[in-house]
């Protein structure tokens, strides 16, 4: 039987859910002891002294923001290419979003832009390090420095990752990080806010700990829905669910039929009520347990990416990511360009590897932000990027099969057929 690859492979330390279930079971998976070590261990990793869990790596942000007591109708800068959900937080809480253009080279926000887009009324910076690759901090951080602006690194990508030898989310003022379970460190749900700001600090805690508890019998729920969807995206689980449904939907035009398990892009005033809630002991001991592993994990997907890199190079009609000089990402994704990235991931899918259409937003042309539509050429390319998996569970044996793949579905047919390129 063809062994199928998944887009993604979420991060597990084998014993952790165990613990975590038994926990629950014995009455203390909401409320316990190793929430604060959590938050400990995580600001010291960071090498700051403030971290805050809460529910959702969106509601870090909501409530760094939202302590922050801005002047409304303020400005807040976003890359155009980001997920919707951040710069929606801003919008419910009265800001104007301005949406900045990205760097063609890395897809991450582009400083000089950014210095162009200032005005007497933006207030902050809000970089994504997205895929796991840092932002050129230096420049972002002399525009807020030159302008008395505030910096809120989204760091929901790239925990671990490091710019000039310093990891990100510790150059701004605040950052918050995503624990879902696909993300750098998986919890199967939660987030956190840091700072070294110990009266906001004190202020997102406030807002923090104001939430419900939820209920034991919902934590149990999400931690085994949780287990569950990280063995379907297995490589044997996979195979018998979502790659069939992919496979055979190839022959009949778009077959990325994920967009559908997505969250529908909405208004979010008010705030759904599954967000108003409190981080669990549960996930937290997950969540120190992965903390241990987090750069072993990182550094598999360093040394895939490179192999990835090495193993497609010189392929026509195929750019892999660029890395910006003095900086270490984490690969959340592989993001290439591609010539013809319909073909490319049709054949990929048949041949049993998934590729990732467009994981993120290119919110300056959402209905949602229609009010605060801005001209971002670079970002509204993006078409032709599609993420490739590097994941630490991969293989040698995979990642062989992943550029055997990604450079078969690339040749050309015929002598005939025009040959493409990618745009700049």
């Amino acid at each position: 039987m063809m062994r199928t690859i998944a887009r993604y492979g979420a991060r597990h330390v084998r014993g952790s859910m165990p613990a975590a279930i038994k926990a629950v079971l014995r009455g203390d998976g909401v409320r316990g002891s190793s929430i604060q070590q959590f938050e400990k261990r995580f600001a010291d990793y960071h090498g700051l002294h403030h971290a805050i869990s809460v529910s959702y790596g969106r509601m870090a942000f909501y409530y760094i923001l939202k302590s922050l007591d801005l002047p409304p109708d303020s400005e807040i800068i976003f890359p155009a290419l980001t997920f919707w959900v951040v710069p929606e937080m801003a919008r419910v809480l009265g800001f104007r979003p301005k949406f900045v253009d990205i760097d063609p080279e890395t897809l991450n926000i582009d400083p000089v832009r950014v210095e162009a887009a200032i005005t007497p009324k933006t207030r902050a910076i809000v970089p994504t390090h997205l895929y796991g690759q840092p932002c050129d901090m230096e420049p972002i951080m002399a525009a807020a420095r030159a302008h008395g602006l505030l910096v809120i690194e989204d760091c929901a990508h790239a925990l671990g990752a490091a710019y000039k030898g310093r990891k990100v989310g510790t150059f701004g003022n605040a950052s918050f990080f995503s624990f879902q379970m696909l993300k750098p460190l998986n919890t199967y749900g939660g987030g956190m806010a840091l700072t070294n700001d110990a009266a906001l600090a004190a202020r997102v805690r406030r807002l923090s700990e104001a939430e419900e508890w939820p209920e034991a019998k919902n934590v149990f729920k999400k931690i085994l829905l949780g287990n569950l969807q990280r063995k379907l995206i297995g490589p044997y689980g996979f195979t018998f669910t979502m790659f069939l449904a992919f496979y055979i939907a190839s022959f009949f035009g778009d077959y990325d039929l994920s967009r559908y398990l997505w969250e529908k892009i909405r208004p979010l005033d008010p705030l759904p009520d599954s967000y108003r809630r409190r981080y669990t002991n549960a996930q937290a001991m997950i969540g120190l347990e992965m903390l241990k592993n987090i750069d072993a994990f990182n550094a598999l997907n360093r040394a895939h990416a490179k192999r990835v890199t090495a193993g497609l190079s010189g392929v026509d009609g195929v750019r892999p990511p660029a890395e910006l000089s003095q900086t270490e990402s984490v690969y959340y994704q592989y993001c290439i360009r591609a010539a013809d990235p319909d073909r490319l991931k049709h054949r990929a899918i048949r041949a049993g590897v998934d590729v990732e259409i467009m994981h993120v937003d290119i919110c300056n042309v959402l209905e949602l932000f229609e009010r605060f539509k801005t001209d971002c050429p670079v970002a509204e390319a993006t078409e032709h990027t599609l993420q490739l998996p590097v994941y630490a569970s991969l293989t040698d044996k995979d990642l062989d099969r992943i550029i055997n793949v990604i450079r078969n579905a690339c040749r050309v047919d015929s002598p005939v057929e025009e040959k493409r390129t990618y745009p700049a």
